[in-house]
């Protein structure tokens, strides 16, 4: 069984909770919880998932804004020596009527994959993998039930079963309740995590979501389930780096719990640091002069602060924004890139800012 993500061409703008997803569900355990436990089709009980094991994981840039490369997971059917399946995973945050063609498209390509290379087939003849889909859908539009492509075709009921069909797992989040989230304490605070992001209470429900860790809290994968959480609640809410430390703190030791918090607001410093640096770069060139460099590291300074604030805060006033604009020397926003980052709240930075 094999699972595919979207390619990197496909995935120009990727939302936070998507890359949750693929942090959790990259782990064997989680996805056989998964797979185990929200079944819709009866299919998972014939598979080996002792056996599922990710044959080539997925590099996650963690500012929560790249993903490279495939996710596949392999296994095989409990009673079938040769047999192989590969699963096509996807995680959908919106309804797709023709998302059965999309599905079709992935499994002919990776078929076409198969043919072009003697190696993957199975057996002598040229046998090859079978296709399993599984759907993870947390939207706010029911989605009962997914269309296969014989629900899309006009034809009489008798010619159906000539038509192409695949089974699909389709774990639709938006009908289950909270209570109801079932399997490995990791995947249901992931679950509870999408449910309260869609529902628009994710920084009420952090306390919640981090609770649900507290019976693995001595696994060694613990800290990294937790650090993918915090670093979704801070990208994804107005709370602040203090509220997620009291928080992980409940699971984590408080030290720990802080530095994981100020790490997670030190990557984006940098990645923003090298955006800013690149965009002056490009504007020194295009000057090829001296003034041009330094006013492409002072653009550089004001993009960093300001991308922090967005980060942490969501919406920076036009107020603070002018004003950080305004600075043109080096060394005074050298220190607002420090305010930025330890400032409790805009109110606290605008406050300070009026003092410089």
């Amino acid at each position: 069984m094999m699972v595919f993500f979207k390619s990197p061409a496909e995935l120009e703008i990727v939302h936070p909770h998507d890359l949750l997803t693929r942090r959790f569900l990259i782990d064997n355990e989680l996805m056989a919880s998964m797979l185990e436990h929200y079944d819709n089709t009866g299919i998972v009980r014939l598979l080996n998932l002792g056996e599922l094991r990710c044959e080539s994981p997925v590099t996650i840039d963690y500012t929560l804004q790249e993903v490279i490369g495939d996710l596949r997971f392999s296994t095989r059917f409990k009673n079938g020596a040769l047999s192989k399946v590969f699963l096509f995973f996807e995680h959908q945050s919106k309804k797709i009527r023709l998302f059965s063609f999309d599905c079709l498209r992935k499994i002919v390509e990776f078929y076409e994959e198969c043919a072009a290379d003697p190696q993957n087939a199975l057996t002598e003849d040229g046998m090859f993998p079978y296709p399993l889909v599984v759907v993870l859908y947390h939207g706010d539009i029911s989605w009962d039930e997914l269309l296969q492509i014989k629900d899309l075709i006009a034809v009489p009921p008798e010619v159906n079963r000539y038509i192409l069909w695949f089974p699909v797992i389709l774990v639709n989040l938006s009908k289950i309740r909270r209570e109801k989230l079932q399997g490995h304490p990791a995947l249901i605070a992931l679950f509870d995590a999408l449910q309260s992001y869609s529902s628009g209470d994710l920084a009420e429900s952090f306390d919640r979501i981090i609770k649900h860790l507290v019976p693995v809290k001595n696994d060694p994968r613990c800290y990294g389930w937790a650090n993918s959480l915090t670093r979704h609640f801070l990208a994804t809410t107005k709370s602040d780096k203090d509220a997620a430390i009291k928080t992980v703190s409940k699971i984590l030791n408080k030290t720990e719990a802080k530095k994981m918090v100020i790490s997670t607001l030190e990557e984006w410093y940098i990645q923003g640091a090298k955006e800013g640096e690149i965009k002056g770069e490009k504007r020194g060139e295009k000057r090829g002069e001296k003034k041009g460099e330094i006013k492409g590291e002072i653009k550089r300074s004001i993009l960093v602060v300001l991308k922090i604030l967005n980060m942490r805060f969501k919406k920076v006033p036009q107020s603070i924004s002018r004003a950080v604009n305004s600075y043109k020397d080096p060394i005074v926003l050298d220190s607002l890139l420090e305010l930025a980052m330890t400032c409790k709240s805009l109110a606290e930075f605008e406050k300070d800012l009026a003092h410089r």
